[in-house]
């Protein structure tokens, strides 16, 4: 399994992550035979979120490791945090409570990475800040990115930060493409040469932030579009 370093950091993780969404349907032995035979292919990074579930993707996964006494540090572990029901918090109380529901539901000690579900548009970045740094200095969180953040709003929350954010998770797959579309098609008339994100595959590739792409292959040909998370279902056509 190719390898590569998250962006600036020297933490190194399998190319292929391995996303825990629906990890809440499957039982404990299913779930662990899914994460041996990750671990087995190479892949050694897994992606969770505090909303995955309610919760119950993290528990099932966190059962699962311990009852195979698999050691932690033969795995990378993300987890996401920031969606709440009807709207986005980046409050710190919620930062930092969710971070330890994480922890206690995945039964670690910390996260290598900790990633900002999505964007709240009207957070208050000194409260990010303040949450990074108390997750920091008490270890339970190593590293830090977002998803689906533009280039002004990961500037935004930089300028606050201590620390580098190592990745921005994305919707990018082949049935979902204008970040490309958009570069491929500078100064035309068409639809395609849209700039919907200002950039942000240039953007990343200059601050060397790792780009994640989520649900890459998933896709209902039936209605001719990308399927997301299934909170936002009602509303697909627009994700």
């Amino acid at each position: 399994m190719e390898r590569l370093k998250l962006g600036q950091s020297q933490l190194e993780a399998s190319r292929l992550v391995l996303g825990c969404m629906r990890m809440a349907e499957l039982d404990k032995a299913k779930s662990l035979r899914m994460i041996e035979t990750a671990l087995d292919l190479g892949i050694d990074f897994f992606d969770h979120a505090d909303i995955y579930g309610a919760g119950l993707s993290e528990e099932t996964f966190g059962q699962a490791i311990q009852s195979a006494r698999i050691s932690r540090d033969k795995m990378l572990l993300q987890s996401k945090c920031g969606i709440r029901k009807g709207y986005f918090d980046f409050s710190k109380e919620h930062i930092i409570s969710s971070v330890e529901g994480s922890l206690r539901r995945l039964r670690t000690d910390y996260l290598d990475v900790l990633v900002l579900h999505r964007p709240d548009a009207l957070m208050e970045p000194e409260e990010v800040a303040e949450a990074f740094d108390q997750l920091e200095r008490e270890g339970k969180v190593r590293h830090f990115g977002v998803s689906n953040q533009n280039p002004q709003q990961i500037e935004l929350l930089s300028h606050y930060l201590n620390q580098d954010l190592l990745v921005n998770q994305v919707q990018l797959s082949p049935a979902h493409t204008p970040m490309i579309d958009a570069g491929l098609n500078v100064n035309m008339r068409n639809a395609a040469a849209i700039d919907r994100d200002g950039s942000t595959i240039d953007y990343c590739r200059l601050k060397k932030i790792t780009l994640q792409a989520w649900s890459p292959f998933q896709i209902d040909l039936s209605k001719g579009i990308f399927m997301g998370h299934p909170d936002y279902a009602s509303n697909s056509k627009n994700q």
